[in-house]
């Protein structure tokens, strides 16, 4: 069972109904920072999971953006840098709808927080909204995209 099934799991349980919300198991962990919570989604303020055998911030920043999509706003690279030991990515920009999500990465994990601009300018925080599956295949992609990748030798026998 992944991460995204046992988050699942967990916020079916009558007592789940806000605030950290926490799993995690050998291939990883998530916290989950929940606004509102129905049987049909959730708001959410931030996402993080961590895994215990992350590749490198580049192939971590790679897979992430091509493997994320259920946020409906793909995800680009904006700064990767191994030296310092983080990375950034954020939603393109044609495809940014009254803000934009960004992705911390900081070599262990990642966070996927979303931001707009108040009415001052000033860049702002805003929960967003998604469904239990979109919440649950964002975690099994993000903890997919930071682990290390697969044994070739086990990629080439499946590929034969």
């Amino acid at each position: 069972m992944g991460l995204g099934d046992q988050l699942r799991n967990k916020l079916d349980l009558p007592d789940v109904s806000g605030g950290s919300v926490e799993v995690s198991g050998s291939k990883g962990s998530v916290e989950v920072e929940v606004v509102e919570l129905d049987g049909l989604g959730a708001k959410i303020d931030r996402v993080r999971v961590r895994v215990p055998r992350p590749t490198d911030l580049p192939s971590q920043a790679e897979q992430i953006s091509e493997r994320v999509r259920g946020l409906g706003e793909r995800l680009v690279p904006v700064e990767v840098d191994e030296r310092l030991g983080g990375g950034v990515l954020r939603s393109r920009p044609e495809e940014m709808r009254g803000g934009y999500y960004e992705v911390g990465l900081d070599g262990s994990g990642a966070t996927v927080e979303r931001y707009g601009l108040g009415d001052d300018g000033v860049r702002e925080k805003q929960p967003f909204t998604v469904t239990r599956e979109q919440l649950g295949r964002l975690v099994d992609d993000l903890e997919d995209g930071l682990s290390e990748l697969k044994d070739q030798k086990s990629d080439m026998k499946t590929t034969k």
